[in-house]
């Protein structure tokens, strides 16, 4: 359950008042956990185009019923150190009070019926490059380091201040956010991954940790080879194992089942939406037998879907809870 806003106050409202209704959605349906996600982040400067507070510029999109949805990325607004320099922060500083203001609430609310999941900021790669276009970091985390280092080093102090106000605010778990990787493998070679990011991921890891969080890391496309990386860095959790970009539930279970957990995997375009019932049991069964052997398995989709119905997500709680009794007779 995603909530976006835009910076001011009647949307700060409304956004609040959607994330409590994901919240209650998750708990009348009769799901175990939820992320609500609190990204008060978009700036509309016309009817076509929206920035944001990271330095990121959108095209405005609706869906077809006319309700806007999340915008298309079209570029960055930092071009180099000077821009970082005189970028304004003073929103993006703002985050982890008013993520611990509202987590508290919906905490309040609904922590005792379901596990929450807070979120509420891009991951360092995302954050990093976006704001300058790919072509410019990759330029930059080789000519200009220092000035990336710097990027990447605000944005770990951001991501951490924000878990200790999740935490403040009673939430047990974090979902980091960051896609590493096209349908086709890794945006970066690995070996720079690990070199620009990898002090920053156990970093959050272990503030997490340190706070008796649980944290997930959430990465579009195929992460296959960096999933032992992913274990090595301290997350407890991957997600989204994404199918239609040729993740396979048992080789990640092979790879790395016994230090992570998979979550999801359940392709969110079909089985949540429009799929028959025999047709959703049958996925949630695979899944099941391919990664449910010794535990480390949270049955989920890959992403959320402006379609999903309230019947196939009922279907999968119900395969889940036939299929996902231990000890396990798939």
């Amino acid at each position: 359950m995603l909530a976006t806003l835009f910076v001011d106050k009647p949307a700060d409202f409304e956004a609040v008042q959607f994330a409590k209704a994901a919240a209650a959605a998750a708990v009348e349906i009769g799901l175990d956990s939820v992320l609500v996600s609190y990204y008060p982040v978009f700036r509309l400067q016309d009817s076509k185009v929206i920035d944001d507070i990271f330095g990121r510029t959108y095209q405005v999109c609706v869906d077809k019923r006319g309700f806007q949805v999340l915008p298309i990325y079209r570029g960055g607004l930092i071009k180099g150190p000077d821009d970082w320099k005189a970028w304004d922060k003073s929103d993006l500083l703002k985050l982890p009070a008013m993520c611990n203001r509202d987590m508290t609430q919906i905490r309040k609310e609904y922590g005792d019926k379901v596990f929450i999941f807070g979120m509420s900021s891009a991951g360092l790669f995302e954050s990093t490059w976006e704001p300058m276009g790919f072509e410019s970091f990759v330029v930059a985390a080789r000519k200009e380091r220092e000035f990336v280092d710097r990027m990447i080093r605000f944005h770990e102090d951001l991501h951490c201040n924000i878990l200790e106000a999740l935490f403040d605010a009673g939430v047990p778990g974090y979902v980091y956010s960051d896609d590493l990787a096209y349908k086709s493998g890794p945006m970066l070679n690995p070996k720079m991954f690990k070199r620009l990011f990898e002090e920053g991921f156990i970093r959050i890891t272990e503030t997490a940790h340190s706070l008796g969080m649980k944290v997930i890391i959430h990465s579009c496309g195929n992460t296959t080879s960096l999933l032992e990386w992913i274990a090595d860095c301290g997350f407890d959790g991957v997600h989204p194992l994404e199918p239609t970009a040729g993740m396979e539930l048992t080789e990640a279970k092979e790879a790395v089942g016994d230090r992570l957990c998979l979550v999801g995997n359940i392709d969110v375009s079909r089985i949540p939406v429009s799929a028959p019932r025999e047709e959703v049991f049958e996925t949630v069964r695979r899944a099941v037998a391919d990664a449910g052997r010794g535990g480390g398995f949270i049955l989920a989709a890959d992403h959320s879907h402006e379609d999903v119905t309230v019947q196939n997500m009922k279907w999968m709680l119900e395969a889940g809870r036939e299929y996902g009794r231990y000890p396990l007779e798939v």
